[in-house]
């Protein structure tokens, strides 16, 4: 992932507040991870299983530039278990902006053991610079979510649609103490620019 740690004195604008009712109906975490998430218990402890435990999850994507963004501040509220972005709604201009998970939303769970990005763009030279990590590659950024917390820290630009090659792909958060699992999902994807997506997360969320 490019990220900018670029800070700045900025007005407060009102936030949209969208509130997504709709539970997923496919709550997909890769099974390698699963198989992860137990190899860490297992370290711990030989006589525990996992009790998994679907949590909310909220998404805030914030203007810098003025008439990026279909508002100038929005957070996305999912229930239990998270849920899926589609861009083409939201980025509406051309400019750049910001997205954080807003810190509030962790404070009474146990702390995260990994943050996964499996991204779903392929890799592509704009410019000088390369984005995107390649179809269904995937990392960790668990060493990043404090960073990814800070309102003006992931630092974005619609030119050429880098923003895409940056955000669109699947994150698994997980959360752990002991044998509980507090697990949350979220896809972003583009409808509108389906076709610099990954063959098989062209018009799909997954």
């Amino acid at each position: 992932m490019i990220m900018s740690g670029c800070f700045q004195s900025e007005s407060q604008a009102p936030i949209r507040q969208i509130q997504v009712t709709d539970i997923p109906s496919d709550f997909m975490i890769p099974h390698q991870f699963m198989k992860a998430v137990e190899s860490d218990l297992l370290l711990e402890s030989k006589i525990l299983t996992p009790v998994y435990i679907f949590t909310t999850l909220e998404v805030l994507f914030k203007e810098k530039t003025p008439g990026t963004l279909s508002s100038p501040a929005q957070v996305f509220r999912f229930p239990k278990g998270g849920g899926a972005i589609d861009l083409q709604t939201l980025v509406t201009g051309q400019g750049s902006f910001y997205m954080s998970f807003p810190p509030d939303q962790f404070k009474d769970l146990p702390p995260l053991e990994h943050l996964y990005y499996i991204s779903h763009t392929p890799k592509k030279k704009i410019g000088d610079e390369e984005f995107g990590l390649g179809c269904a590659k995937w990392v960790d950024i668990q060493s990043r979510f404090e960073d990814l917390q800070k309102v003006d820290f992931l630092n974005l630009n619609t030119t050429d649609n880098r923003h895409l090659f940056v955000l669109a792909g699947h994150y698994v958060f997980v959360f752990r103490n002991s044998n509980q699992v507090h697990l949350a999902q979220l896809t972003i994807t583009d409808s509108k620019n389906a076709f610099q997506l990954c063959p098989k997360t062209k018009g799909s969320f997954l």
